[in-house]
């Protein structure tokens, strides 16, 4: 026998063992779920049309967490309201940073956040480089609505974001506070 006839006999040998396998695997699963009961026949009852729900009706809960809250009888507290921080304007020689600065002594971590976004328009976020769709649904979720409500972010403000979304540093590293700032900046002049 020479070289090349024992390697196409080899392969041979391993296609078809390779194919008794696929079939006797099948056969073995679906024998396995027949015996399990996830492969019986329903009758499927005829469809009723109903009339188009609202929009917030159609939409099924998003994770299993919202499913379960959807089952208790009990309805949720009214959410508190949050009024913004009135906008104070500051002189043309005062350092974006002061601003900051002066949040940071008050200790207190957490953004200013607020209910719904003013004039029912939120702003869009994905125009600071490193907010994608996902971020940007999560800081709409924690209240940040506006651009100006980043730029108003002092250290520890940031810090609580980032714990709050489960990535450390990456605000810092890119720059969402100066981006908005600029972007505050570049909206106040137009």
């Amino acid at each position: 026998m020479s070289n090349t006839a024992h390697i196409v006999e080899t392969a041979l040998l391993l296609l078809v063992a390779y194919l008794l396998g696929c079939i006797l695997g099948y056969g073995v699963r679906r024998i396995l779920h027949a015996a399990r009961g996830t492969r019986q026949v329903v009758a499927v009852p005829q469809q009723v049309v109903a009339p188009p729900a609202a929009p917030s009706e159609s939409r099924p809960p998003r994770s299993h967490a919202a499913r379960l809250a959807a089952t208790v009888n009990e309805p949720l507290p009214a959410p508190k309201r949050v009024e913004p921080a009135p906008v104070v304007a500051k002189a043309p020689n005062e350092p974006a940073t002061a601003k900051r600065l002066s949040k940071e002594k008050s200790g207190d971590a957490k953004p200013p956040a607020l209910v719904a976004a003013r004039n029912g328009k939120a702003d869009n976020l994905k125009q600071i480089k490193g907010i994608g769709p996902k971020i940007e649904a999560s800081l709409y979720a924690l209240g940040v609505f506006h651009i100006d409500q980043i730029a108003g972010w002092s250290k520890a403000n940031a810090e609580w974001v980032e714990g709050q979304l489960a990535f450390k540093g990456r605000i810092r590293r890119e720059r969402w506070v100066e981006q908005a700032i600029e972007l505050s900046k570049a909206k106040a002049d137009a």
